[in-house]
């Protein structure tokens, strides 16, 4: 429990957070935590559809490129990821625990790492930006249009480092108000700055990047703000910063893994859209339709993402208590709100199939359109099963099995998703483009069956209290 002295420094509402996490209805938890980062979802999500929907009224290689470097950012932001998984985890752990002075050293710790990672990552991939770009098999057309895009973005990636630090961290309070009111801000920065670059002065793909790097930066200031603010729970004092291997030890175990299944798995992506440019010469835009169909498909699984965080959050503050009947609670909750998510999201995106494609076809006109509703009429089936794992995913972050959730990404990519991608380009060519649909459903529902087999193994382990609390600092 916590100490006297732990408690002298924190405030009635951080205490009330607590209380309520460990306490309250699994539910409500559930529901007050989630729906907040669900917001966050959607609004990120709309930022990335203002993304495609902008460059699509230019030409199908503006698309495929811009979609092809957004996988890209997605494979290095990956790596902060696991890291700002692994940092909420074990500062969830400790303020579950009533330790709020290990908590404050850990989440300070943190936030000076990333700082220095992030302006490291900026300079190291300026400098490899056009070989990274080959490398991901993009052509020299793709290239020149899409370089300044991509070197802005790169700012962006650093900057978005720290930001997914400092929101982990704010999630481990409890805090998700303040995340989903500076992120609706951030996006709405966006929107109105892509529109005057944009629209009203026509600057061209770059000036969309800098829209997301000037709503990008808000959260940083707004974060940069807080972190010296005097009665911040996570207030930045350097002597808190703990650079050895008792917080460092326990932080590598717990991120290395996350981070390295989600790089892997968003460097398949890459890989899946390399494949996909066989398709370019006969089906111009197939790349292109299939991450419309990505975006499409991520209005709904977007959201259930964001609760596998909360969750995670919620199982980690119980599990600090052993209050293990109340783990499984939560489990529950969070696949019932994912299920009623995901069964709503498939019927709605069933009925309005046809003129979503057509609006993402942008100036593509209908072939566009159908080639993208051709992909995305198999991906769609699949999203009931990514809702299933991404209740499966909080549970064993939660848990501390972050080595699992690795070979969870890894068995979706290697096992399901590249050797369907294969079968279907060599048995099936006369499919064609429509083949990355299939390829999506087959890796989608995999992943899907799987999780539900993971799921059913943690839920024995915690009923015969087996799972620890195993972080020590």
């Amino acid at each position: 429990m916590a100490t006297s002295t732990d408690n002298a420094a924190v405030s009635e509402k951080d205490r009330k957070r607590r209380e309520f996490i460990l306490t309250g209805n699994p539910m409500a938890v559930v529901l007050r935590i989630s729906l907040p980062l669900m917001a966050l979802g959607a609004f990120s999500y709309i930022s990335s559809v203002i993304d495609t929907f902008v460059v699509s009224t230019t030409d199908s290689d503006a698309l495929s490129s811009v979609v092809m470097i957004s996988q890209i950012k997605s494979l290095i932001t990956a790596l902060g990821a696991g890291f700002a998984t692994g940092s909420s985890i074990i500062v969830s752990r400790l303020i579950g625990r009533g330790e709020y002075d290990k908590a404050k050293k850990a989440a300070n710790t943190t936030i000076e790492s990333f700082f220095i990672l992030a302006i490291a990552v900026i300079a190291l991939i300026q400098v490899f930006a056009v070989p990274i770009l080959r490398l991901a098999q993009l052509n020299d057309e793709m290239i020149d249009m899409g370089l300044g895009y991509f070197r802005v973005q790169i700012v962006s990636i650093g900057v978005g480092l720290f930001n997914q630090v400092f929101m982990g961290l704010e999630k481990a309070r409890g805090a998700m108000m303040n995340i989903t009111i500076i992120n609706i801000t951030s996006m709405s920065i966006k929107l109105v700055f892509t529109i005057v670059f944009v629209t009203l002065f026509s600057l061209g793909t770059t000036w969309v990047a800098v829209a997301t790097l000037c709503a990008d930066l808000s959260v940083t200031t707004y974060a940069l703000v807080n972190i010296f603010r005097k009665n911040y729970l996570f207030k930045f004092n350097a002597k808190n910063v703990m650079f050895n291997k008792d917080f460092f030890k326990p932080l590598c175990s717990l991120s290395i893994p996350v981070s390295l299944g989600k790089f892997v798995f968003s460097m398949g992506k890459v890989i899946v859209n390399g494949l996909g440019m066989r398709y370019e010469d006969n089906e111009p835009g197939a790349v292109g339709a299939l991450g419309v169909s990505n975006q499409i498909s991520g209005s709904v699984t977007h959201l259930t993402t964001y609760s596998e965080d909360s969750e995670s959050s919620v199982i980690s503050y119980n599990l600090s208590q052993k209050q293990y009947k109340r783990m499984i609670q939560v489990f529950f909750c969070t696949l019932a709100l994912n299920l009623f998510i995901t069964i709503v999201g498939f019927i709605l995106l069933t009925i309005f199939s046809a003129p979503l494609s057509l609006f993402f076809a942008g100036d593509g006109g209908q072939e566009k359109a159908e080639l993208i509703e051709k992909i995305f009429s198999y991906e769609r089936i699949g999203i009931i099963a990514l809702g299933v794992n991404s209740a499966v995913n909080g549970l064993i972050y939660g848990l501390g099995y972050t080595k699992l959730s690795m070979i969870v990404n890894l068995s979706r990519l290697f096992v399901f998703r590249i050797p369907a991608m294969l079968v279907m380009i060599n048995a099936f060519p006369e499919m064609g483009a429509e083949s990355l649909g299939v390829a999506m459903l087959i890796s989608n529902v995999g992943i899907g069956l799987m999780s539900v087999v993971i799921g059913i193994v943690c839920l024995i382990r915690i009923k015969n209290h087996k799972t620890k609390d195993n972080i020590k600092m």
